[in-house]
Order: structure tokens, then sequence, then C-alpha cells
């Protein structure tokens, strides 16, 4: 059955396991690992999958083989064993075996219809208290408060360790992407922590005003408030969407009051101060200024590189410490922005089997971030380089190294300028076509034969060398090709 299924299609059997397994995968997982994946063989009960990614055959194996083996033993009933490989040349649209992207997106875009469920995003509590579903991502624990949010981090230790405490209301304000939302959340997954019995509910301000809207058009205003208003912790984010909207905010008014003498837990966040509400009646600004008022800051660079690094270490992946420094550097204005930055970044270069580089990156920056300067490089200058000298070629090579151009050029036989040294020959070989005679004069007085042999070594370790296969692509990219 192992040669008749090579005889097949390979390819269709991929397609038929994907088709099955893709709503047990993450879609972002989808995107970037499994875009470029493909059936290498099966023989005698062994099945090897391929990924262009350098993080894809762990990867995989940890987090997914447990849920896609039973499905593929469907599918493939002598299967005895599966097994992961990295294979480069995957990254090639024209691989024979990997699906097209246009048959990919359509067998995984059935994810969406397969997954719509009414109020998929809604927990349902005791007595019919309905909640948004708390990310279980959020975690005070995960949240890198830097010295500017180490008082926010722990009122909400404080609240999470004794609810309806002396920071009743809690009332966390700051702008957009900086956190607000992580923090309550995370406040909530501390209460039920502690505190298993509790009913805690999270909502939106627009979800709350869009159940008062449901429950007056279906004259169940009563069961609403009943509902509400017999809980333990109420937590709302962005109130500031109550503004000019009077009947919401009087019933939000009364819900308010009647959690807070009744002794509950409320958690609020904003954009802005109370005081600086607009379109809001006075009486709840004040309410919301009864208990403890905190601010979320902006993070600082150094809070910035550590919420990155540990992103990095989140995703298993290893990048140049310069270029999560530069991404650091640049994006400012919103922890959310940064981590769209770092995440973009990581699955573009995964999809070309490359590593991020100062260059991607900062073509991410300017696609996602259109407000933010782009420091340290001249942007505008490096997107329209390609290279067109041997120089050109030296250059980004070094650079990329962390070598000189005297090291990279001249007589030093260390491993570690050896390898630079080789794959400076082959690129300039195969992007700029030089003959092997012009190059080894560049590289000090080199004869053909010691150019012709680099080439031919990076040329055969590239095939199975999937650091080296890394490194080449990103030298592309650096190049402009």
């Amino acid at each position: 059955m192992a040669n008749e299924l090579i005889q097949i299609d390979k390819k269709a059997i991929w397609e038929q396991i994907l088709s099955k397994a893709h709503p047990l995968i993450d879609r972002g997982h989808l995107l970037t690992i499994f875009v470029n994946s493909a059936i290498l063989s099966y023989q005698e009960g062994v099945l090897v999958i391929g990924f262009a990614s350098i993080i894809g055959p762990d990867y995989v194996k940890e987090k997914y083989h447990h849920k896609i083996f039973p499905i593929i033993k469907e599918i493939l009933l002598d299967l005895n064993e599966i097994q992961y490989e990295m294979k480069s040349s995957l990254v090639d649209a024209e691989y024979p075996d990997k699906l097209s992207i246009d048959v990919f997106m359509n067998v995984i875009g059935t994810q969406r219809k397969q997954r719509k469920v009414p109020n998929k995003q809604e927990v349902v509590l005791e007595g019919g208290m309905r909640s948004k579903i708390l990310n279980k991502r959020y975690t005070l624990q995960n949240f890198i408060p830097g010295s500017e949010n180490r008082l926010v981090h722990a009122a909400c230790m404080a609240v999470g360790a004794k609810p309806a405490g002396i920071y009743n209301p809690l009332y966390v304000y700051g702008g957009v992407g900086l956190g607000k939302t992580h923090l309550l959340q995370a406040t909530g997954h501390e209460i039920l922590k502690n505190f298993p019995e509790k009913r805690v509910v999270y909502m939106t301000a627009e979800h709350f005003i869009n159940k008062i809207v449901e429950a007056i058009g279906k004259k169940h205003t009563k069961p609403f408030k009943d509902e509400y208003r017999n809980l333990d912790c109420l937590i709302v984010d962005d109130i500031q969407f109550f503004a000019n909207k009077a009947t919401s905010e009087q019933e939000f008014f009364h819900t308010f009051n009647d959690l807070y003498d009744n002794g509950k837990q409320i958690i609020l966040s904003a954009d802005r101060p109370p005081r600086e509400l607009e379109g809001f009646d006075d009486r709840l600004k004040s309410r919301f200024g009864m208990g403890m008022l905190i601010e979320v800051s902006k993070p600082s660079f150094e809070t910035r590189l550590a919420i990155l690094k540990a992103k990095c270490a989140e995703y298993q992946v290893m990048i140049d410490p310069e270029v999560v420094e530069f991404i650091a550097f640049n994006v400012t204005h919103s922890v959310r922005e940064m981590i769209g930055v770092l995440v973009t970044a990581i699955g573009e270069a995964q999809l070309e089997n490359a590593t991020p580089t100062i260059r991607t990156v900062a073509q991410v920056i300017r696609k996602l971030c259109r407000d933010q300067e782009v420091g340290s490089i001249d942007f505008k200058e490096e997107q329209k380089r390609v290279a067109r000298s041997l120089d050109d070629v030296i250059d980004i090579v070094a650079r990329y190294f962390g070598l000189t151009k005297s090291e990279l050029i001249g007589a030093d036989r260390k491993k570690e300028i050896m390898m630079p040294r080789q794959i400076s020959m082959y690129l300039i070989r195969e992007i700029l076509n030089q003959s092997y005679e012009a190059i080894g004069e560049t590289f000090g007085g080199r004869n053909h034969t010691t150019v012709m042999h680099a080439c031919n070594k990076v040329i055969s370790q590239i095939k199975d060398d999937q650091n080296l296969s890394r490194d080449i692509n990103a030298l592309k990219k650096e190049l402009g090709f």
C-alpha cells in the first residue's frame, strides 16, 4: 500500500489531510508554517512531512502531532509513524508535491465557515449570565510592566488577591495598545484563580450597549438587570463608548451603584481619566473616581525590548538582537503595534525561509505604522538599493555576519570567517554572474579554482543545511533579490 500511495498522488493526500486537520490548527500557524509544506514520502507505514520553515518540524511535532496523527491514520490505514523534516526547497511555489497557494487557501478557507457558532466569544455562567471569554494568554504573570507600570500591575494583583477591597472601583486608563485589555482580563483570571466560586463577567462597553438595546427591543429589561447586578465582579473595557448614549449610561449607572453597594468588585478601563470623559453625566464620572485611578503609561525602551524578547521566546524563534532592538527603538506608540510588527516580520521571513533583518523589519514598520518615523537607517535609500557590484555584496554579507570588509576578503581561515567568505563568493557568482577570476581578484588575488570550490561547497551544503539556507535567503533579500 505504501508504494501505491507514492504512485497515486502525495499532493492529493496532503490536501485531504489538511482538509480534515485544519480546524485543529491555529490559523496563524497554517499561514506561516503549513503553507509551505508537503508529503515527502510514505513507505512501510512511515509518513515523512516536510516544512520549509526552520522551526516547522520541531514545532509541529510538539504542538500538533497528537492532534493530526489520528486524522492521518483514518486516511492512511497502515500508518505507524510520522516524521517531520525541514526542506528549504518547499519555499519554491513550483515544488512538485506542494499545494498551490490557491488550493491551500481554499482548503483552509472553510475554517471560518465551520467555526461560525453563535456567541462563540461568550461563555454562559451560572444563572444565565453571559461573559466574553477571558483570553487565557492574558495573565498578570506574563505582563511585563517595567518601572513605568509597576503601580498599575501591583494594583491589579491586589484586586486579584482581595476583590472589593480598597481598590474598588479600579479604573485603568491610557492610550491605545498599551495593555489595558491585558490587565483587565488578567485581573479577572487572577480573581478566578484565587476564588473559583466567584462570578466574574468581562465585556466591552459596546457589548453592554448592545445587550441593553436588545433587552429594550424584546421588553426584557428586568432579566437583564437581574443578571448583571447579581455577580461578584464586573469588568467593562473602553467605557468611553458610553458617551452621549443616555439610556445605556443610565442603566450602567444603576448597575454600578447596585454592585458597589453590595460590596462587589468593579473594574473599568478608558482612554482618559474620568474628569476628561466627554458626553458623560457628572454623577457617573464622580463614581468612576471613587476608587483607584491609575494610568497605563507608554513603556520605556528597556521595557519594550523585554516584551519583544519574551514574545520571541513564546514563539520559539531566534532573531538577531540588533533586529529586536531596532523594532523596540522605532515602534514606540503602541505595544500592540510593536508585537504586530514582530509577528509580521517573523511570518514573512518564515514564508521565504529567511530570518528577519533590519531592512525587512523597516519595510514592515513602514507598512504597518504609517505615522511612525523609522530611525537608525536611511530607509528610503535602503529600500531602493539593489546590489550592483562586488563591493555591495561584500559590505552586506560582512554586516550580516558582524565582520569587517577586511576580515571577509583577507587571509584569515577561521571557520567563523571562512563560511561567510564562501557565501560572499557564491552570492557574487549567482547574483552578479561574475567570473571566478574576477571574484578571486577581489578576494586578495585568490585563483579561480579556490573560488569555484567555495561556490560548489555552498551549493552542495545548502540542500541539507537549514541554517545556511536561511542565511542565504535572508542575504538575498538584503541584497534586493
